[in-house]
């Protein structure tokens, strides 16, 4: 529960504190007091969003403060998964500070928080019914929300959901695979025939360097074979008795061997000795080669053809052997990936069509235990709505097939007849202001036996309703503020009289400056405040009497 708010420089609000009572309170004042500052100051303090221009004129920061007792267990562990402790006595305190700059600062128990985990815990701590609240009456796609609330169909519903997600996945997939097969076709075919364009030139890492050697040798062989013979010819002369440098040196070193009797010579006869040899040795190799050489048409056109074929490949699919060679890898691997998407695209269509009968199985039992929940529901609602002076209200769930989606495999409306012999209509068409007012406590009467959300908030939930229809509307809130905490902003003096208690919202002002308070009520400070609400001019004495009478009527417990 509340137990204790305290807020500073908030719009109109310098500076107050209120400690709140368990049961059933009341705030009431004049139009414009500032009753809706407060129920803003508790958004603010659970994480809702807010804007600067709430901080009081002249000041540099308003401060929200809210010491909560009496966790609800479901709180208390999600303080503790998120490493904060709730301390001794079951006592929690939230922060919100909001600068005038913009900046904002939240804490839970004096420790730093993100001002979202403010929002989250702050739905487990109070449910807080707006103004404008009731429109949730008229979107029919907010219905399933709350018949899953009062069936407590949450974990399944999301654990459908889940399954849900995880076909639109797998289908977004499909489609993209699917989208993307049809234009591969005509890709893993170019790409086959450049596998095979490249590997028909059964081409190897320099390759080219050695065709392009026997080019030259090729292109080289006709003056290759003239040197060499004309070498032959000179170290051994022709078949015309010319003589080469064979015989002229072995006659030579003749000459100087016959004049060996003189020492002078003997070393020109040896030395042209050596040189003779060396000369037959060297004529021997050059007619081994000029024997050895050959020219072979044939080959020589398969190595142009060959380094032609490198040339083109080159062109069309890298600089080099190498860059040729990496490309033809690369076009398998995408070939593979192409040929292999038939079996993915195989894989996904099973996986899609059990996933499908999966959440199709899901859908139907959500349907058939919403239906189950729908029955209660209408049903305490209507018994809700025949206690707030409603009592032809006939309230019925519709339920149509719909495309499996995201809430399953029917949409649900809730439909009502306010009038006998009429059959349930939309709410949007039928509903005043006042009956939509009633209707949504009715919901939330019923809602509120299955949560464990501790404190109630109503902003002015008795719009439009006057008379024995806002007594009853004040009733049923005492009801509720038997077995949790209630509050209730309100205009009205039937409801107000119901409180447990009652706070005053008081605007007042100087020549400078307009403040707010928030002020507790006793026993006469209700009973002016009643009386003052059901004046329509000065408080008469009656009026007085008749504010003491419905209070003290009103002391014993609601049947």
């Amino acid at each position: 529960m509340l137990a204790a708010l305290y807020i500073e420089n908030l719009a109109v609000i310098e500076k107050t504190y209120v400690e709140f009572p368990r049961g059933f309170t009341v705030f009431t004042g004049e139009t414009g007091a500032g009753k809706s500052i407060l129920i803003d100051a508790i958004n603010a303090c659970l994480g809702q969003r807010t804007t600067r221009e709430i901080v009081r004129t002249g000041a540099e920061k308003a401060s929200i403060s809210a010491v909560f007792r009496e966790i609800p267990r479901d709180a208390a562990d999600m303080l503790a998964k998120n490493g904060y402790s709730v301390e001794e006595g079951g006592e929690l305190l939230l922060d919100r500070t909001i600068h005038a700059d913009g900046r904002t600062i939240a804490r839970v128990n004096g420790r730093p928080a993100a001002v979202g985990f403010l929002r989250e815990i702050g739905t487990r701590l109070i449910n807080i019914h707006g103004q404008h609240d009731s429109q949730t009456l008229l979107s029919p796609e907010k219905h399933l929300g709350l018949l899953d609330n009062f069936g407590g169909l949450h974990e399944e519903a999301a654990a459908y959901q889940e399954k849900f997600l995880a076909l639109r996945d797998t289908v977004r997939k499909l489609k993209a695979l699917s989208a993307k097969e049809t234009g591969n076709s005509k890709r893993a075919e170019m790409l086959r025939f450049q596998i095979e364009e490249i590997r028909a030139a059964k081409l190897t890492p320099g390759i080219e360097e050695r065709l392009m050697e026997k080019s030259r040798r090729f292109q080289s062989v006709e003056r290759i074979a003239r040197a060499l013979e004309s070498a032959c010819v000179s170290l051994l002369g022709d078949e015309e008795e010319l003589q080469g440098a064979v015989d002229l040196v072995e006659a030579a070193q003749g000459e100087m061997s016959a004049l060996s009797e003189f020492s002078e010579f003997s070393a020109a006869a040896e030395t042209l000795e050596g040189i003779s040899l060396e000369l037959s040795e060297l004529s021997a190799t050059l007619r081994g080669q000029l024997s050895a050489l050959e020219y072979d048409q044939q080959e020589a056109d398969l190595v142009e053809a060959r380094l032609s074929q490198i040339h083109r490949l080159k062109l069309k699919y890298g600089s080099t052997v190498s860059e040729i060679l990496d490309f033809m890898e690369d076009a398998k691997r995408e070939l593979a990936g192409i040929e292999s998407g038939d079996e993915q695209l195989r894989e996904l269509t099973k996986q899609a069509a059990l996933q499908k009968k999966e959440v199709a199985r899901l859908a139907a039992l959500l349907t058939e235990h919403r239906k189950e929940a729908a029955a209660r529901f209408v049903e305490k609602v209507s018994g809700e709505a025949r206690f707030l002076e409603m009592p032809n209200l006939r309230m019925e769930a519709d339920f149509r097939p719909a495309k499996l989606g995201i809430q399953g495999d029917h949409t649900m409306e809730l439909l009502i007849s306010a009038n006998p012999g009429e059959p349930p209509k939309p709410i949007s068409k039928i509903a005043s202001g006042g009956e939509l007012s009633r209707i949504m406590l009715a919901i939330k009467s019923a809602l509120a036996e299955k949560d464990d959300v501790d404190t109630l908030i109503f902003d002015e939930i008795d719009t439009g309703v006057s008379g024995r229809a806002a007594q009853k509307i004040g009733m049923k809130l005492r009801e509720v503020g038997a077995s949790r905490q209630v509050f209730c902003v309100t205009h009205s003096a039937q409801v107000a009289s119901q409180g447990d208690s009652q706070f005053l919202i008081r605007k007042s002002s100087d020549k400078e400056k307009t403040f707010t308070e928030v002020l507790p009520l006793d026993m006469e400070g209700r009973v002016a405040e009643i009386a003052r609400i059901m004046a329509t001019d000065q408080v008469s004495g009656l009026a007085r009497e008749t504010a003491r009478r419905m209070l003290e009527e009103n002391q014993t417990p609601a049947d």
